[in-house]
Protein backbone atom coordinates (compact mmCIF):
# COMPACT_ATOMS: atom_id res chain seq x y z
CA UNK A 1 0.00 0.00 0.00
CA UNK A 2 1.02 3.05 -0.98
CA UNK A 3 1.21 6.31 1.29
CA UNK A 4 1.09 8.88 -1.10
CA UNK A 5 0.67 11.45 1.57
CA UNK A 6 4.16 10.43 3.77
CA UNK A 7 6.20 10.25 0.48
CA UNK A 8 4.97 13.79 -0.50
CA UNK A 9 5.83 15.05 3.36
CA UNK A 10 8.95 12.94 3.60
CA UNK A 11 10.66 14.49 0.43
CA UNK A 12 9.01 17.94 1.36
CA UNK A 13 10.68 17.77 4.96
CA UNK A 14 14.16 16.33 3.05
CA UNK A 15 14.04 19.05 0.59
CA UNK A 16 13.33 22.11 3.02
CA UNK A 17 16.58 20.42 5.07
CA UNK A 18 19.07 20.29 2.40
CA UNK A 19 18.30 24.00 1.61
CA UNK A 20 18.85 24.65 4.59
CA UNK A 21 22.16 23.00 4.56
CA UNK A 22 22.69 24.52 1.33
CA UNK A 23 23.04 28.34 2.98
CA UNK A 24 25.30 27.21 5.31
CA UNK A 25 29.18 28.04 4.40
CA UNK A 26 31.75 25.55 5.35
CA UNK A 27 35.68 26.15 4.52
CA UNK A 28 36.91 23.44 2.32
CA UNK A 29 40.80 24.54 2.68
CA UNK A 30 42.28 27.19 5.02
CA UNK A 31 40.39 30.90 3.66
CA UNK A 32 38.56 28.67 1.09
CA UNK A 33 34.69 29.26 2.64
CA UNK A 34 32.22 28.61 -0.07
CA UNK A 35 28.36 27.49 0.26
CA UNK A 36 26.61 24.10 -0.80
CA UNK A 37 26.03 25.28 -4.26
CA UNK A 38 29.42 26.71 -4.98
CA UNK A 39 31.24 23.55 -3.90
CA UNK A 40 28.98 21.27 -6.31
CA UNK A 41 29.32 23.75 -8.70
CA UNK A 42 33.44 22.56 -8.42
CA UNK A 43 32.67 20.05 -8.03
CA UNK A 44 31.16 19.25 -11.40
CA UNK A 45 34.09 21.35 -12.92
CA UNK A 46 36.39 18.72 -11.60
CA UNK A 47 34.59 15.59 -12.25
CA UNK A 48 34.19 17.21 -16.14
CA UNK A 49 37.22 19.23 -16.89
CA UNK A 50 36.27 21.52 -19.66
CA UNK A 51 32.72 21.68 -18.71
CA UNK A 52 31.35 24.59 -20.75
CA UNK A 53 28.39 26.98 -18.87
CA UNK A 54 25.59 25.48 -20.38
CA UNK A 55 26.04 22.22 -19.41
CA UNK A 56 27.21 22.70 -16.10
CA UNK A 57 23.70 25.14 -16.09
CA UNK A 58 21.91 21.96 -17.30
CA UNK A 59 23.89 19.56 -14.66
CA UNK A 60 22.82 22.36 -11.77
CA UNK A 61 19.55 22.45 -12.62
CA UNK A 62 19.82 25.95 -12.92
CA UNK A 63 19.64 28.82 -15.65
CA UNK A 64 22.35 29.42 -17.80
CA UNK A 65 22.27 32.91 -16.35
CA UNK A 66 22.61 31.89 -12.61
CA UNK A 67 25.68 29.12 -13.53
CA UNK A 68 26.98 32.34 -15.26
CA UNK A 69 27.23 34.38 -12.13
CA UNK A 70 28.27 31.76 -10.10
CA UNK A 71 30.99 31.05 -12.44
CA UNK A 72 32.21 34.66 -12.46
CA UNK A 73 31.93 34.77 -8.16
CA UNK A 74 33.99 31.14 -8.43
CA UNK A 75 36.52 33.10 -10.85
CA UNK A 76 36.50 36.00 -8.31
CA UNK A 77 37.79 33.79 -5.57
CA UNK A 78 40.30 31.88 -8.07
CA UNK A 79 39.18 28.72 -7.79
CA UNK A 80 38.47 28.49 -11.24
CA UNK A 81 39.64 29.26 -14.86
CA UNK A 82 37.59 29.97 -18.10
CA UNK A 83 39.51 29.82 -21.61
CA UNK A 84 37.97 29.70 -25.08
CA UNK A 85 37.30 26.55 -26.61
CA UNK A 86 39.60 25.46 -28.85
CA UNK A 87 36.10 23.68 -30.69
CA UNK A 88 34.20 26.96 -31.51
CA UNK A 89 34.79 30.85 -30.31
CA UNK A 90 31.34 30.59 -28.79
CA UNK A 91 31.89 28.63 -26.11
CA UNK A 92 33.91 28.94 -22.79
CA UNK A 93 35.24 26.28 -20.87
CA UNK A 94 35.80 25.65 -17.12
CA UNK A 95 38.66 24.29 -15.02
CA UNK A 96 40.08 24.09 -11.75
CA UNK A 97 42.65 26.27 -10.46
CA UNK A 98 45.05 24.79 -8.18
CA UNK A 99 42.91 26.13 -4.96
CA UNK A 100 39.61 24.90 -6.81
CA UNK A 101 41.64 21.55 -7.09
CA UNK A 102 41.79 21.61 -3.15
CA UNK A 103 38.53 23.07 -2.35
CA UNK A 104 37.25 19.86 -4.95
CA UNK A 105 39.46 17.10 -3.04
CA UNK A 106 38.16 18.32 0.52
CA UNK A 107 34.82 18.67 -0.87
CA UNK A 108 35.30 14.40 -1.69
CA UNK A 109 37.50 13.86 1.59
CA UNK A 110 34.03 15.54 3.56
CA UNK A 111 31.76 13.44 1.81
CA UNK A 112 33.39 10.06 2.38
CA UNK A 113 33.46 11.11 6.10
CA UNK A 114 29.60 12.33 6.58
CA UNK A 115 27.83 10.51 4.31
CA UNK A 116 29.84 7.14 4.69
CA UNK A 117 26.67 5.53 6.17
CA UNK A 118 24.21 7.22 3.63
CA UNK A 119 26.17 6.25 0.33
CA UNK A 120 26.77 2.67 1.82
CA UNK A 121 23.35 2.28 2.55
CA UNK A 122 22.69 3.74 -0.97
CA UNK A 123 25.39 0.67 -2.46
CA UNK A 124 23.59 -1.53 -0.74
CA UNK A 125 20.06 -1.13 -2.63
CA UNK A 126 18.91 -4.02 -5.25
CA UNK A 127 19.56 -3.16 -9.05
CA UNK A 128 16.27 -3.05 -9.85
CA UNK A 129 15.60 -0.66 -6.91
CA UNK A 130 18.31 1.81 -7.94
CA UNK A 131 16.65 1.96 -11.09
CA UNK A 132 13.57 2.64 -10.29
CA UNK A 133 14.58 5.17 -7.65
CA UNK A 134 16.43 6.77 -10.70
CA UNK A 135 13.31 6.49 -12.94
CA UNK A 136 11.22 8.29 -10.03
CA UNK A 137 13.75 11.55 -9.44
CA UNK A 138 13.94 11.81 -12.76
CA UNK A 139 10.24 12.38 -13.35
CA UNK A 140 10.38 14.55 -10.24
CA UNK A 141 12.93 16.55 -11.54
CA UNK A 142 10.70 17.00 -14.99
CA UNK A 143 7.86 17.74 -13.03
CA UNK A 144 9.68 20.72 -11.25
CA UNK A 145 10.72 21.55 -14.61
CA UNK A 146 7.21 21.67 -16.21
CA UNK A 147 6.15 24.15 -13.07
CA UNK A 148 8.65 26.23 -13.28
CA UNK A 149 8.38 26.50 -16.93
CA UNK A 150 4.70 27.01 -16.38
CA UNK A 151 5.01 29.82 -13.77
CA UNK A 152 7.63 31.78 -16.10
CA UNK A 153 4.60 31.95 -18.71
CA UNK A 154 2.15 33.73 -16.34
Amino acid sequence: MNDFKKISRLTEKVLHKYYQLEKQPREYSPGVVLKQAEIHTISLIGDYPDINVSTLAKMRGITRGGASQMVYKLEEKGLIRKRISPTTDNEVCLSLTDIGQKAYQAHIQYHEETNSDFFKELENIPEEYATYLIKLLEHFDKSIDERLQAKTKE
